[in-house]
């Protein structure tokens, strides 16, 4: 998957930070990456706005165009507000994001804003890594969508899915017990590492779930995957879309969402391609969008978190499949659209998600650094 950008620097630009993300020792030419001064920020979002326009830009790192509908994102974001959107690295995992930051912290092709899985947060916290910011649309978060303190916002979530090539199975499986069926073998694979990326980890918890695990116990899903390695079912793929397409897998995990941005171009690929939600271990959780530290365009940064939180951006997530983070508020009010509505995972299923907290994310992530390598071959 490669970022289709809007105006040709963007493509130079958008590889300067890889040897920051596989962690390239830089030294700092700016700042000293401190906590942005008050006074450099708007006191208002009418000033936040017209501050992020002299700016020019906003830096954004792990964000994919077929990610939640990003691409309707950005060309929003541009056209109301004239402020050009720069994405580097944008298939970088969570871990990824926070090590970029410590590298390039101070530096001005720091990232402003990052999208990061719930279980990276604390994370990004303890090493501070990132700063406080309280969008104008605050109150109307819900209290598990965001951090107390303002240190991050929630702007959306998604539910763990299968996509599947039709034409290289003879069944497509309703549950996790179905993916023990041998003739799967060889045929299934995570949408990455769960030591390195959010959307993995929730597949391991969905498996969790099926498996007499619960939020507060991963280990389940740890094992399950175990016995799908052991039982030569589990493969490797080195990109979702481009596995499905080449056939290195015909069933892959990965967010509802996600499957939904790749489908056109999927179908144009001649893959006989459908996703589903398993029955059991229903699972959904959502990323996260905080502002880094001492950001190079902090006006811009607290902006484009506005956005997302926004009437406009809930519209665009919610037409990318991802759930808003306000988005019972938005349906009752009746202002998301019926195509919005019609991208979003089936109401029974929403209604089946729990969301798992911080805390308990850090440990998910402790014991699947523990085990994964010593169970799952």
């Amino acid at each position: 998957m490669h970022l289709i950008t809007k105006k040709p620097v963007f493509r130079a630009v958008g590889t300067a930070i890889t040897g920051a993300v596989l962690g390239v020792s830089l030294v700092a030419c700016g700042p000293s990456g401190a906590e942005t001064a008050p006074e450099d920020i708007g006191e208002n979002i009418d000033e936040i706005a017209a501050k992020a326009q002299e700016e020019g830009q906003v830096r954004l790192i792990a964000y994919p165009e077929t990610w939640a509908n990003y691409a309707g994102h950005f060309e929003g974001f541009e056209e109301k507000y004239g402020v050009d959107v720069v994405v580097d690295s944008p298939d970088a995992s969570s871990a990824e994001e926070l090590q970029a930051v410590e590298n390039l912290r101070g530096q001005d092709n720091q990232p402003d804003v990052l999208d990061i899985g719930y279980s990276f947060t604390n994370s990004a916290i303890e090493q501070e890594l990132i700063e406080p910011y309280k969008p104008s649309n605050w109150d109307s978060i819900p209290d598990d969508l965001k951090h107390p303190d303002g240190e991050w916002v929630g702007s959306y979530y998604g539910v763990i899915s299968i996509g599947v090539n039709m034409d290289m199975v003879d069944e497509v499986p309703k549950t996790f017990e179905d993916l023990l069926d041998p003739q799967y073998e060889g045929q299934i694979a995570l949408p990455g590492d769960p030591r390195q990326g959010a959307s993995a980890i929730a597949t391991v918890f969905a498996a969790s779930l099926a498996n007499g695990g619960n939020l507060d116990d991963i280990e389940p899903g740890i094992d399950f995957f175990a016995e799908l390695a052991d039982s030569g079912k589990l493969t490797t793929v080195s990109d979702a879309a481009v596995g499905m397409t080449q056939g290195e897998a015909a069933i892959i995990f990965d967010w509802n969402y996600n499957w939904l941005g790749r489908e056109d171009q999927l179908k144009a690929d001649g893959v006989n391609f459908e996703y589903f939600v398993l029955e059991d271990g229903v699972f959904g959780n959502y990323y996260a969008q905080p502002v880094t530290i001492g950001s190079p365009q902090p006006n811009a940064a607290r902006l484009w978190v506005d956005w997302l939180t926004s009437d406009e951006g809930a519209e665009q997530y919610a037409l990318g499949g991802a759930i808003p983070a306000r988005f019972n508020e938005l349906a009752e009010e009746g202002k998301l659209s019926d195509k919005a509505l019609d991208s979003l995972p089936d109401p029974d299923i929403v209604a089946q998600v729990e969301l798992p907290n911080a805390e308990q994310g850090d440990a998910a992530n402790a014991v699947i650094a523990e085990q994964w390598a010593q169970k799952v071959q």
